[in-house]
């Protein structure tokens, strides 16, 4: 057992006791074990004599006990022959207080160390905890410094302000997450904003509003002429020949953006996922205490749900200005775009009768008047299709702007917006019953803290012993 205990044996001695209870003829072997050559220990053996139990019945003291033992050894063969200071329990006390100060001595930097580390683990739950939470000033300075530091997480991660340490993927990276969003969200409308594709002046169709997947499909299931013309036809009412029905613009475009808001509303609801992946890492890393934690997205819900309904509303209004409304600009793009159209397509006719660019020939003034007349309803729909061209591509950036800026930006991301919501405006709107319902210390924690104060005064104790010792 000894051994199991302390391989090495440095806290290993050796003790005989009853030595004059051995049989006579076993004296021998005793002693070889006595002179630690038997079982050989780093430290030997010492030899006492306890009293017997007749001795301790007729009361014989302590002292007489150590009377006779040192007469014993004194007169008692072989006993005698034992060197002095391994026999009797005055050399033995002696011998295990120095080997007890020895071993104190070597492992006391070890004991020191050890409490330290215990003291700073304590220090460190205790941290954790923050300072007591039994008032509500307490309780409000408390969810103050945690709104702050969540506000500084935020701000870190809409400024691109990323810590190196993080994945390339990880949801603390949310204005990445958000520009690729934005570019994806961009990047479709763009090419499947549209229900028909816009052609050239010369008929085909114009590669800015053809996607991929679109190169496949017949030409007739895509011709927005065709389309337009039967639109045309359909809406002739009380205006004169050559003329426009002013409502033909209006249901054209709506018909033409019938998926501007299926990808806008996706693109919405990745913004929203990616603000949530957000908040369910940041907040625990920031609210260690599972029922606080709990009790504040409790509370964050409702707050986020009004925002997200704003988000949603504005989405709405600017839908709607855009589709459920007059056409109007005054982008002075629109203006450029259809004259530059109008441009090109006489162009086109020109050079489709043989007028080329740079070509120096007569000119029959009533051949050219014949090479560009078109019938009334073929100039009205060509018009058309060249006025929806200029106006769809003006409303189509600012209908993307719109989404990004208004309703991502200002109520998704912006100071009401979900992501901002858990702030110190909002903490100092809390009443003292929010704040002890919410920030108010359970009966496990301040068990816990009273525990963890406990075990800091025991160590920190210990510590001022340690220095005073001079060991």
């Amino acid at each position: 057992m000894a051994r199991a205990a302390d391989p090495l044996g440095k806290r290993t001695v050796g003790i005989i006791t009853k030595c004059d209870a051995v049989e006579k003829g076993d004296e021998a072997g005793v002693m070889r074990i006595a002179k630690n050559q038997v079982e050989n220990l780093m430290h030997g053996w010492f030899v006492v004599k306890n009293r017997s139990t007749k001795e301790i019945n007729e009361g014989v003291t302590i002292e007489d006990r150590h009377v006779k033992e040192q007469r014993f050894f004194s007169t008692h063969l072989p006993w005698s022959e034992l060197s002095k200071d391994r026999v009797g329990i005055h050399p033995l006390k002696k011998f295990l207080g120095q080997l007890l100060y020895e071993h104190i001595r070597s492992e006391f930097p070890n004991v020191v160390k050890d409490v330290e580390n215990h003291l700073r683990t304590a220090q460190k739950a205790l941290e954790l905890l923050g300072p007591p939470r039994s008032v509500p000033i307490d309780q409000r300075r408390f969810l103050t410094r945690v709104a702050n530091k969540y506000q500084r997480e935020v701000s870190k991660a809409l400024g691109g302000n990323y810590d190196p340490q993080l994945e390339r993927e990880s949801p603390l990276k949310l204005r990445m997450h958000i520009r690729v969003q934005s570019e994806a969200f961009a990047k479709t409308i763009s090419v499947l904003g549209h229900t028909r594709i816009f052609q050239t002046v010369r008929g085909t169709l114009d590669p800015e509003y053809t996607s991929a997947n679109e190169v496949g499909k017949k030409r007739q299931d895509l011709c927005i002429i065709e389309w337009i013309r039967s639109i045309y036809r359909e809406s002739r009412g009380t205006e004169l020949p050559g003329t426009v029905n002013p409502a033909v613009l209006e249901n054209l475009f709506r018909q033409q953006t019938t998926t501007w808001e299926p990808i806008a509303t996706n693109y919405i609801q990745k913004v929203t996922d990616a603000v949530k992946a957000f908040m369910e890492i940041v907040l625990p890393s920031i609210i260690t205490e599972t029922e606080v934690l709990e009790k504040v997205q409790r509370r964050l819900r409702q707050v986020q749900e009004a925002a997200y309904s704003a988000a949603t509303a504005e989405f709405c209004r600017i839908l709607n200005d855009e589709r459920g409304g007059i056409l109007q600009t005054v982008n002075h793009y629109f203006a450029d775009n259809l004259n530059a159209i109008r441009e090109e397509r006489v162009r086109a006719r020109l050079q489709q009768a043989g007028y080329n660019d740079g070509q120096n020939v007569a000119t029959n003034l009533l051949h050219v008047m014949k090479t560009i007349h078109l019938s009334n309803e073929q100039q009205a729909v060509y018009d058309i299709h060249d006025i929806l061209k200029a106006y769809y591509k003006v409303a189509l950036k600012r209908f993307t702007d719109n989404v990004v800026l208004q309703v991502v930006e200002r109520h998704t991301l912006g100071p009401n917006g979900p992501v901002r919501a858990f702030s110190p405006d909002m903490v100092n709107d809390f009443d003292e019953g929010e704040l002890m319902e919410i920030a108010g210390e359970s009966f496990s924690t301040s068990s816990m803290r009273n525990d963890l104060v406990a075990q800091c005064e025991r160590f920190e104790k210990a510590l001022n012993i340690a220095k005073q010792s001079g060991i």
